[in-house]
């Protein structure tokens, strides 16, 4: 739980001088050389504790910053251990001004320290944030129980709170929300043990909040949100911190050369799969096995660009666009065929191409095809790109169709309706990135030519939905022509989304988007210069 200082210190920035701390809580249990956080207030830039409250089985520790002339550095005033961890409730106030700490436990007799550096007058939370129970990291999470936890600025607070017939649980501040539980023990009396085991956590989408289940708790795992029913409503207890990432680092995985492209797919009965396309002579098939991805298996592959993962009935495909030729100058890219006896991908077919850059698998009325983007010959980058057609006599793969294309770098299908399309990412003529790519139509057994779209090193297509609308965006990566003089800015370009308009039977443009070379893999500046 955190929340920014400006939330408290609205008016000014500086931590008092004088201040009392006070914690109502119930630690069952803590490894001998554990230590704990109850509170501390951190700086977000630079993850510098200002100061914090701390405790172990053998003591309590106040931290704060000082700073002088001299510079900064981490002061800390420890406390004999005043018997915290015995799964009792406790109430501790810490009080401090000025060279003083003293520690009251329980209403008991006050523990004072004078300390050789005092609390600084001038302790900025400008850009600090306050996290109750943590230290903004995973070690050191409070694993007790907290009732009430209040920053009280000025003098000693213990007065406020003692003496106390139930001293343990002496109250200061206790937050509404909690004050209207039912069985509220009054006049801080002991809290009787039904009171503890009958709260309930329910877990799942939002259940109804009436007097069943009032003062029960609900955990909504989807906003990571805790909720108490409190009549009729649930109340917000606590809150995750909103942010617009919410993709988390998960796991590096290691590759043996730089990944040019992944591929994620699941076998049945087997498992999920992700295929790595590595540019030296090894790529890699990784397996889902006890929470994180693992070296499954092993391909020999001659500076992979790209893996596509197919299946025809029943048999599983996983097809690689080679870049460059074997060790015997032949180019070829490879189709690899799951085998269920030896649970692995072994050579299918092999199909000559011409620095392969990517493969696309589709199906069209029931026929199965497999479309390559032959990217050049030598330095020829106008050559044809192939779509090869499955065979069920022969079980092959073999020429159906082949499109004149430019530098190919991509190809996407999709369907609209009735109707198939194939669309071609032209990345440079041999002069120039600034080049038509194509969209093509399935009529009469073949594709045909149905719009073409001006593009700047085109590197990939992608075709989404948007409720009924239908949309087509190309990332275009580099702007350059052999007569021009190159400019820095020459990747920072337009790259394109263009809408499906059915009365003009035609893509138009809908919006540009400023990308720096945009795509997949960008456009390697040795590839423009016709190497």
């Amino acid at each position: 739980m955190s929340f920014p200082a400006s939330r408290i210190f609205s008016q000014c920035d500086l931590f008092p001088e004088e201040f009392s701390i006070v914690v109502t809580l119930r630690v069952p249990h803590l490894p001998p050389k554990r230590n704990e956080y109850l509170l501390t207030v951190v700086a977000e830039e630079s993850d510098l504790l200002l100061l914090g409250l701390r405790f172990s089985p053998a003591q309590l520790h106040f931290l704060f910053l000082r700073e002088d002339t001299a510079g900064a550095w981490q002061t800390r005033v420890s406390f004999r251990s005043p018997a915290l961890v015995d799964s009792r409730w406790h109430t501790l106030v810490l009080a401090v001004s000025a060279g003083i700490f003293s520690l009251t436990t329980d209403c008991g007799l006050p523990v004072d320290i004078m300390a050789d550096v005092p609390f600084p007058a001038t302790l900025s939370v400008r850009g600090a944030r306050f996290f109750v129970g943590s230290r903004r990291r995973a070690k050191g999470l409070f694993t007790g129980l907290v009732r009430q936890l209040v920053l009280l600025p000025g003098s000693d607070a213990t007065p406020r709170l003692c003496p106390s017939r139930n001293a343990p649980l002496a109250v200061l501040s206790i937050p509404r929300v909690l004050q209207a539980l039912k069985g509220k023990p009054e006049d801080n009396e002991v809290l009787k043990y039904p009171y503890e085991t009958n709260i309930r956590v329910t877990l799942g989408p939002r259940p109804p909040c009436t007097e069943m289940e009032d003062a029960q708790f609900w955990f909504d795992a989807s906003r990571k949100g805790l909720y108490l029913c409190v009549g009729n409503e649930w109340v917000s207890v606590l809150a995750a911190k909103e942010r617009l990432d919410y993709v988390e680092e998960h796991q590096n995985l290691f590759t043996n050369s730089e990944t040019l492209g992944i591929e994620v797919f699941r076998i049945p009965q087997v498992g999920l799969f992700v295929a790595t396309a590595n540019r030296k002579a090894t790529s890699a098939v990784y397996k889902w096995t006890e929470g994180k991805f693992v070296s499954y298996q092993n391909i020999p592959t001659h500076q992979a660009q790209a893996w596509r993962h197919f299946t025809i009935g029943k048999k599983i495909f996983l097809a690689v666009a080679n870049f460059e030729p074997d060790e015997k100058g032949q180019e070829f890219s490879v189709i690899y065929k799951w085998s269920h006896r030896k649970l692995k991908f072994t050579p299918y077919q092999s199909i000559a191409t011409h620095s392969a850059r990517d493969w696309e698998a589709f199906e069209v009325d029931g026929e199965h095809f497999l479309a390559v983007a032959n990217h050049r010959e030598g330095d020829n980058h106008n050559i044809d790109s192939v779509i090869y057609k499955w065979n069920p006599a022969t079980r092959l793969f073999e020429a159906n169709q082949t499109i004149a294309t430019s530098g190919a770098y991509d190809w996407e299908f999709f369907s609209v309706g009735p109707y198939s399309f194939l669309v071609v990412a032209n990345t440079f003529n041999g002069t120039s990135t600034k080049v038509h790519s194509h969209l093509y139509i399935r009529l009469l057994g073949s594709f045909q030519l149905f719009q073409s779209f001006p593009t700047f090193g085109a590197a990939d297509w992608e075709v989404f939905h948007i409720g009924e609308r239908i949309f087509l965006a190309v990332a275009n990566s580099h702007s350059y022509d052999v007569e021009m003089q190159v400019q820095n800015d020459s990747y920072v370009i337009n790259s394109v989304i263009y809408e499906l308009n059915v009365t003009a039977q035609a893509f138009v443009k809908f919006q540009d988007i400023l990308t720096c070379s945009g795509g997949r893999r960008g456009l390697p500046a040795r590839r423009v210069e016709g190497q």
